[in-house]
Order: C-alpha cells, then sequence, then structure tokens
C-alpha cells in the first residue's frame, strides 16, 4: 500500500498548504466582516475591485481578473454582473479585442474600494504588527512571492 497515512500527511508540502489555509482563513474571518462594516462590500467584490485597481490603467477584462481571484469562468460572470448592478464597475469594449469588454470602477466602486481598505490596512497593520516582528513579515512576503511566481 505503499507510505502510510500519518507518514504522508507529514509531508512538507501537506504541512504547508495546511498552514497556509488556516492563516488565510483565519484572517478573511478576521478582516471580512471589518471591512464590509465600513464599505458594504463582500469579500469577492472587494477582492475584484483590489485587483482590478492593480492593473495598468485600472482597467481589465473579467477573465484575468476573475482567475487571479481563483473563480471559474461562472463565478467571475456571475460577480461582475453584481458589481454592475451594484455600479461598482463599468464595462465599455476593448479597443484591443472586438469581442471583449474591459472593466473600470466607477466613482461608486472606487470610493467603496477606498473605505475598505482603509479599514483593512489599518486591521492588518494591528493583527500582523502584534503578531510578527517587521523582518519576519518582510521575509514571509519575499518568500511566498518567489514561491507564487516558482508555480
Amino acid at each position: 500500500m505503499g507510505e502510510s497515512i500519518e507518514a504522508l500527511a507529514a509531508t512538507d508540502g501537506v504541512r504547508l498548504l495546511g498552514h497556509l489555509s488556516r492563516v488565510v482563513h483565519l484572517l478573511h474571518n478576521r478582516t471580512r466582516p471589518v471591512m464590509a462594516a465600513a464599505s458594504g462590500l463582500e469579500g469577492p467584490e472587494f477582492e475584484l475591485l483590489l485587483r482590478l485597481w492593480q492593473q495598468p490603467g485600472h482597467t481589465a477584462q473579467a477573465a484575468p481578473l476573475g482567475e487571479a481571484i481563483g473563480l471559474t469562468s461562472s463565478g467571475t460572470t456571475r460577480l461582475v454582473a453584481r458589481a454592475l448592478a451594484k455600479g461598482l464597475i463599468s464595462r465599455e469594449p476593448d479597443p484591443a479585442d472586438g469581442r471583449g469588454f474591459l472593466l473600470r470602477h466607477t466613482p461608486l466602486g472606487r470610493e467603496k474600494l477606498h473605505r475598505a481598505l482603509q479599514a483593512h490596512t489599518a486591521q492588518l497593520r494591528e493583527l500582523l504588527g502584534g503578531t510578527l516582528p517587521p523582518a519576519v513579515l518582510t521575509r514571509l512576503i519575499e518568500d511566498l512571492t518567489f514561491f507564487e511566481t516558482a508555480l
């Protein structure tokens, strides 16, 4: 039957993914309610607006944004439809791709993103500052960036 369950569960990859999943889950559970209270944004809406802001010219097609968030094509379609209906983003034809559309923030979307980020960054400073020394946090960000790029 090969390696035992105990040996397989104790491998570095399984342990790493377990730790990363738990940390992300804990941070989301603590930060999402604060962001929502400050901005009215749900987690996926915040992610969409933030990823869009990080694009050149603050504009992008929906598919790469959804992929960056980890959504399926249908999940991306639903999220974009909700964000459009709430007036958070606008959609216009992509001049470089006659079949595609570019998403942009509306003034309301920018305002809500700004409010969410103000609450989010303040809370993360408190959570991370009270938990990790600055040098450790810097190294963790560098290592995870390297790991993400390598994948």
